[in-house]
């Protein structure tokens, strides 16, 4: 009895490694999951290819882009050529120019290099030294290493985790104004094509366009602003002050009504096309009224899009507006880009924010593409 129960037992766990086996097989073989890992090695690939492509551009650049010039000289006549000779190639040994030696390394070095700066895998890299600069004082540690700016001297990727909490919740709510305004304008227009809901939004439509942003930010900015003028009294205010969130509303109301063109358009567009569907003609043939087509059959279809780009909204929220954050004195994201810009560039806070932007972007149309296989029915990424 005792070697039959061990002969049972020993055919239920072989059959339970089947079962296992056959599940992963199974899973492995997924096209869902064999098109879900394509995109995301592609994505990588990309990324890559544009961090090879970056660095191959600065090193295009004079060494002087990669430190301060005024410090080199203030060493060169206090401490001698030996200590200023030092901090150069400790500042260009950081931003992967040279070794820790102060020996150039070539371009392919280099691009390995900054691979492994953004990698999520921890690294201590050193980036202060003694008055000689022949000893590390100070070590950086962490996981994503995006460079160090000449200007601030703070680190790219310190400076976008302070300063995105701002430019998110600037963002964000001016995104939900613009789907909770715009949406139903859109829906609105492509009800009744040629109708009056139609006309005045096409109408507000070209008039939109037609006003440069620039433009329209100075204008508004200058118009809110003045403590004298019509909407003094709600004291918005020319610059954004910490504390008082009424600075915010004017950039906020900006970016909501400049954005409401390109949302109301394209909701109208989806949803005249899904009007003109051979699945609209049945249900009407078959007698259902127009609002439960519209609200029950086109609305849900024409949403597929609206889903897809959730993930681009939330993540591009993070780098902000550049121009908002700029005119209004905004200390997020977006403007950060805008002062490396300014004057003398500051190369490595462009390069760190050039490749973060990029790699947001990525992975946002990688989650929009993941997202709209698993939400629309209509994908069929098999033949059977």
């Amino acid at each position: 009895m005792e070697k039959t129960n061990n002969t049972g037992s020993a055919k239920e766990t072989t059959a339970w490694y089947r079962v296992v086996l056959k599940s992963l097989k199974s899973f492995f073989t997924n096209a869902t999951f064999l098109y879900i890992l394509r995109r995301i090695l592609t994505s990588f690939l990309t990324l890559i290819i544009l961090v090879a492509i970056v660095a191959v551009l600065i090193r295009l650049l004079p060494e002087e882009s990669f430190y301060n010039v005024e410090q080199y000289n203030k060493l060169l006549g206090r401490m001698g050529l030996f200590a200023a000779e030092n901090y150069k190639n400790k500042q260009l040994f950081i931003y992967g120019i040279k070794d820790i030696n102060g020996n150039d390394i070539s371009v392919l070095e280099n691009i390995f290099q900054y691979i492994y700066y953004i990698l999520p895998i921890y690294k201590e890299i050193p980036y202060t030294w003694n008055n000689t600069y022949t000893e590390v004082k100070k070590v950086w540690k962490g996981f994503i290493y995006l460079g160090r700016s000449i200007k601030s001297n703070e680190f790219i990727a310190d400076v976008i985790k302070e300063r995105m909490g701002l430019s998110f919740e600037i963002s964000i709510i001016s995104v939900l104004l613009t789907y909770i305004v715009g949406f139903p304008m859109g829906v609105a227009m492509a009800k009744k094509p040629g109708g009056i809901a139609d006309k005045i939004g096409t109408i507000f439509i070209v008039l939109n366009y037609a006003i440069p942003a620039l433009v329209f930010y100075l204008f508004v900015k200058n118009w809110t602003g003045n403590k004298n003028g019509i909407f003094g009294w709600a004291e918005f205010g020319y610059v954004y002050k910490q504390g008082d969130p009424r600075t915010l509303i004017v950039p906020i109301f900006s970016i909501f009504f400049l954005s409401l063109p390109g949302l109301i358009i394209w909701v109208r567009r989806y949803m005249v096309d899904e009007l003109n569907s051979d699945y609209v003609k049945f249900a009407r043939a078959k007698g259902l009224s127009e609002n439960r087509i519209m609200y029950t059959h086109v609305l849900r279809n024409a949403c597929v899009p609206l889903v897809r780009n959730i993930p681009a909204t939330l993540l591009t929220a993070i780098i902000g507006s550049y121009f908002v954050e700029s005119i209004w004195s905004i200390p997020g994201t977006g403007r950060e880009l805008m002062n490396a810009l300014k004057g003398t560039p500051d190369i490595p806070a462009i390069q760190g924010l050039t490749v973060l932007y990029a790699a947001i972007s990525m992975l946002a149309f990688l989650l929009g593409d993941i997202i709209t296989v698993f939400f629309d029915p209509r994908i069929k990424l098999t033949s059977k």
